[in-house]
């Protein structure tokens, strides 16, 4: 079977490590030009590690932030050490970050000490150094005591040293001996995250969303086979959205983990109010979106908004039903009646696939994978001119068109899809005051999809009006439909070969009879 392969960087790596409210955050959003990690006075805001790529000296790196290696023995903070651990011995750089305004503690020793065991280039970064007094007081801070050089005096918050400090990493790679040829390509235009290519052949962006305590994380870690997130059972351990790029059968897929979504109007925590806006700043990126459900309970109030929210971002959609191992007496036919039941919950999202997994014991979790990257060709998928209209003509017939008012049925022109991701379909009607009655178009949209497909994406089914008489019309064709199909402009041009030659045919038909 093949399995997902974590797609590893050949650029330069470089973590940020320290304490807790040390600035690790607000400096990494600050090289990275950005507002991705959360930043708050609440110690240990930042949990697993947030990865971005940054551009200095027209090259790029890979920056890592971390969470404070100061942590409790717990879960959690169990979670948050392996993360910086893992962090660390990725990087080919450190930038060790202390805090100038509280001097240098016990915990900052001890990091040190591990740093300086570590062998690789560790640049001493002093923050909070906001004006020359901050500065002057460095020397009597005990900051030499950590056998790490000189530091360099800093302000993430104002932008203050920063330069400087990326020189220093630059030099520091250089003096190690780190190839930076991958890093010397020309950067041009925005960052990373706008300059993927989109379509069908591009990354497909799968984020990962469901209400607290589903297991999406332990989704994540299963589907990549390493521990990319903290997971544990208290709710609402993951906060940012964490993004992961691999391959998986010949398709750069990256996987985005999300917080745990619950109503705004129990949450009383300013950062969890902060990651829910963040996983709408996912949804918005993604192309295709993953609804985690606890298959040992039914879909709550909150499942189904969700549900909802992602039905009118028009993603493409897959249903999961997570912790299938945990279901008791299951029998052959368990799967098939949970579907069922799943389908009369969620009525209006009977176009998406449902998938029951195991993250804990990671059985089909790449059933996942496999559903995403065909809904994405579907999502492109593009429909010939010829061949949607028979079906229309197939419908009309099945079942007359309705308007919203009067018996009477409104005369159909054609039908052409005029858009992909999603897939949209115009449907132009002669007269300006005649409508569709909406109950018509949807059950157009039905036949469509029972035709066509199109699992796992929403469709888009709309009706235009065209004038009456063809003299008002920009086009002596059908209606406005096959101008997509054709690629017309809106002003009025020649036609294609085609209608050239039919007019031409009929002019010469009207001479003949008029000669007789």
């Amino acid at each position: 079977m093949t399995r997902p392969q974590v797609t590893r960087s050949s650029l330069p790596v470089i973590a940020i490590v320290g304490r807790a409210n040390v600035g690790k955050s607000t400096l990494w959003n600050r090289i990275v030009e950005g507002r991705r990690a959360i930043i708050s006075d609440t110690p240990h805001t930042t949990r697993d590690r947030n990865i971005e790529t940054a551009v200095w000296r027209g090259m790029e790196f890979q920056f890592i932030d971390t969470g404070g290696v100061d942590v409790e023995d717990n879960d959690v903070g169990r979670g948050i050490r392996e993360q910086v651990d893992i962090a660390m011995k990725e990087a080919d750089a450190i930038v060790f970050l202390i805090d100038t305004k509280v001097g240098i503690l016990e915990e900052d020793r001890t990091l040190a000490k591990e740093l300086r065991k570590s062998k690789k280039p560790i640049i001493l970064a002093a923050n909070k150094a906001d004006n020359a007094r901050d500065i002057s007081e460095l020397p009597g801070s005990g900051v030499y005591g950590l056998g790490l050089g000189e530091p360099m005096p800093i302000s993430a918050a104002t932008g203050k040293g920063v330069g400087d400090l990326l020189d220093a990493i630059f030099e520091a790679l250089e003096k190690a001996g780190r190839e930076l040829e991958v890093a010397r390509k020309k950067v041009r235009g925005p960052t990373r995250e706008s300059r993927r290519e989109s379509g069908p052949d591009g990354p497909i962006r799968v984020v990962i969303m469901g209400r607290t305590n589903v297991g999406k994380s332990s989704l994540v870690n299963a589907i990549l086979g390493e521990k990319r997130v903290i997971v544990a059972d208290r709710p609402h351990t993951t906060r940012e959205p964490q993004d992961t790029q691999l391959t998986y059968n010949g398709r750069e897929i990256i996987l985005v983990d999300t917080a745990g979504m619950r109503k705004r109007a129990r949450i009383k925590d300013d950062i969890e109010h902060e990651a829910i806006d963040r996983n709408q700043g996912a949804l918005d990126r993604a192309d295709i979106a993953v609804l985690v459900l606890d298959a040992t309970i039914d879909p709550m109030g909150a499942d189904k908004e969700l549900g909802g929210m992602m039905k009118e971002e028009r993603k493409g959609l897959i249903i999961v039903a997570n912790k299938w191992d945990l279901v008791e007496e299951k029998t052959t036919r368990s799967a098939t009646e949970a579907e069922a039941r799943l389908r009369t919950i969620f009525p209006f999202l009977a176009w998406a696939p449902i998938i029951f997994v195991s993250a804990k014991k990671n059985r089909r979790t790449t059933d996942i994978l496999d559903a995403a990257i065909k809904i994405q060709q579907e999502r492109y998928r593009k429909i010939d001119y010829n061949a949607i209209n028979r079906l229309l003509k197939s419908v009309i017939k099945q079942k007359k068109p309705l308007q919203v008012l009067g018996p009477k049925s409104p005369h159909i022109h054609d039908m052409a899809q005029t858009n992909t991701a999603p897939p949209t379909f115009l449907v132009t009607v002669r007269g300006e005051k005649e409508t569709l009655h909406g109950s018509w178009l949807k059950f157009l949209e039905r036949r469509v999809r029972e035709k066509y497909g199109f699992e796992g994406t929403p469709i888009d089914v709309r009706a235009a009006n065209v004038p009456m008489a063809k003299s008002e019309r920009e086009w002596n064709l059908k209606g406005p439909g096959i101008e997509t199909e054709y690629d017309a402009p809106k002003k009025k041009k020649a036609a294609p070969a085609k209608v050239k030659s039919h007019i031409r045919g009929i002019a010469r038909r009207r001479k003949k009879a008029a000669s007789f």
